[in-house]
């Protein structure tokens, strides 16, 4: 939870830059913006928690008066019937949470960049960072407003071909979303990152994210999230997932100073919420990627019935491989997926990463 008590320094760069942002210091309190805009103060501070921030204290001047444009607009729409309250926070917290990590993403790549190319140690080129931001502020705005858009439009054609495709059947699993997801692990990280230099952790973890974030979507498929050192991938389709799976793999391993990766793919009936993906194939897929051997992948049985018969084309294989015992979900014969002479995707080249 973000504090939001104001300590400003009227002569500070952050003073300047509240300014730009957010229209200057703060001005309401939490019952000022309940009494303008006729609502509850309860909501004022459900709003306020959703956007990440912690709720004001009773008479805490917190509030400017953007902050109060936007709460307006906000509580309109849960007023005029469209959402209901519950619809609305989840909303809030969606873009809280993406532009919170959006923004630490920028200042530290701006930093690192600084830093880098004038060859300043970390607080120099923090300083730097700061007074030259608001060079960047009119492009991060536009490229923010391109991106959600080419990304909405992105997600409409999908669900829009997809639901056409489905008929009108009656739908009896609650899981309604049938994708091929999994996951891709660095292995023994944990030992080898307590003997690599800081510079070389950090440098493995930019390499490792980087690479999974340009092969992934260029195969077809999509990045959920990064986990540290793991990647957790989904594709709407198994030739997709498995085309993901095996490219990501191939990338990694000829990559000179990563550590020994390892995979797993599983074929099956998930739900999205909060913009992650939940079910008993995320569950399978995660202890299956545990248990796989170096360099290897792993699927499940039921997947791999789907690989034997070549839906996923005619160049991937599949055998069993020794039995394991999987946390929280017992005994089972995993399949080794094995691939030779299949169509590959045109890469960014390594050195353009």
């Amino acid at each position: 939870m973000q504090d939001t008590s104001n300590n400003s320094n009227p002569n500070s760069t952050a003073d300047l830059y509240r300014k730009i942002l957010v229209g200057g210091e703060p001005t309401l309190t939490a019952a000022d913006v309940a009494a303008r805009t006729e609502t509850p103060v309860t909501r004022v501070n459900s709003y306020w928690v959703a956007m990440g921030f912690a709720p004001a204290v009773e008479g805490q001047v917190v509030f400017t008066t953007q902050d109060l444009k936007a709460y307006q607009r906000w509580s309109d729409l849960i007023d005029s019937g469209k959402i209901d309250l519950q619809t609305g926070l989840s909303l809030v917290r969606a873009q809280a949470h993406i532009t919170d990590r959006l923004v630490l993403w920028q200042m530290e790549a701006l930093v690192d960049d600084v830093a880098r190319r004038h060859t300043l140690d970390d607080t120099s080129a923090r300083l730097v960072t700061l007074d030259r931001i608001r060079e960047f502020l009119p492009f991060f705005e536009e490229e923010l407003i391109y991106s959600w858009k080419r990304q909405l439009e992105w997600i409409i054609s999908r669900v829009d071909s997809e639901v056409s495709h489905r008929g009108m059947e009656r739908e009896t699993n609650s899981f309604p979303l049938i994708r091929t997801l999994g996951f891709v692990d660095m292995v023994s990280y944990t030992s080898r990152s307590n003997d690599l230099p800081e510079q070389d952790l950090v440098d493995l973890i930019d390499q490792f994210e980087t690479v999974c974030r340009i092969a992934v979507p260029s195969a077809g498929g999509r990045v959920v999230k990064m986990i540290g050192d793991a990647v957790f991938y989904i594709a709407d389709d198994l030739p997709t997932g498995l085309r993901v799976v095996t490219e990501l793999m191939e990338r990694l391993n000829n990559m000179p100073g990563m550590l020994p990766v390892r995979a797993s793919v599983v074929q099956g009936s998930v739900f999205s919420r909060s913009g992650d993906v939940f079910g008993p194939p995320v569950n399978l897929a995660s202890r299956l990627v545990d248990v796989a051997p170096v360099g290897q992948i792993l699927t499940d049985a039921d997947t791999a019935q789907h690989i034997a018969r070549g839906e996923a084309g005619p160049w991937y294989r599949v055998s069993a491989a020794k039995e394991a015992d999987l946390r929280g979900v017992g005994r089972v014969v995993p399949f080794r997926v094995s691939f030779e002479d299949r169509p590959r995707t045109e890469h960014l080249p390594l050195e353009d990463i």
